[in-house]
């Protein structure tokens, strides 16, 4: 909770105020007001917050869309704040990829777990995110790899076993990684001798 920078996009000036005093009290640091869908976007650039408590009504885009932009450019949990709890408000904000929602009026006491599930939340899907990109990057390495070595089996007549420990041995040799020389080997860049 200490140090959890919270940005806030709420174009009612009362409600924001009051908003930013509960935080205050919680201690969060609130690190901005937005008082319209562009701005709150534009300020989640510029300041970066570890979450977004938005009203869902805002002017210019609502909060829904502007979400959706936050994810696309600057992923952060976003909260959402309504006083509307209809079915396409909760279409809206699922479709928006929310991680939370509270209606108003919020109590203080509804605001630190919201936001510690959303930051908890968020956290587990953006590590996630980094291990299916590794794996992603560690299987087209093993393709580059495989594909070489059927280049190299051909080309020099070795066995798979001996293309391999080729490929290995100068990948070490030239302390870089397998991928590598399995590119270079693949763009015809690079002619192994035997």
């Amino acid at each position: 909770m200490q140090g959890t920078r919270v940005l806030l996009a709420e174009d009612n000036e009362l409600v924001a105020l009051t908003l930013q005093a509960q935080l205050t009290s919680l201690g969060y640091d609130v690190v901005g007001v937005a008082d319209d869908g562009m701005r709150a976007v534009a300020m989640v650039r510029e300041l970066q917050p570890d979450v977004v408590l938005m009203d869902v009504r805002l002017p210019g885009i609502d909060g829904p869309e502007a979400a959706g932009q936050i994810n696309e450019v600057a992923p952060r949990p976003v909260i959402f704040l309504t006083a509307y709890s209809d079915q396409e408000i909760i279409g809206r904000i699922e479709r928006s990829g929310a991680w939370g929602f509270l209606l108003k009026p919020v109590q203080s006491t509804e605001l630190a777990p919201a936001i510690t599930i959303a930051l908890a939340r968020f956290q587990e899907v953006q590590q996630l995110r980094l291990r299916v990109r590794e794996l992603g990057e560690t299987l087209e390495a093993r393709k580059a790899i495989e594909r070489a070595k059927g280049v190299l089996m051909q080309r020099l007549s070795l066995s798979e076993h001996d293309a391999y420990e080729y490929i290995r041995t100068h990948a070490r040799d030239r302390r870089v990684r397998m991928k590598v020389i399995a590119d270079e080997v693949l763009a015809g860049e690079w002619a192994p001798m035997a």
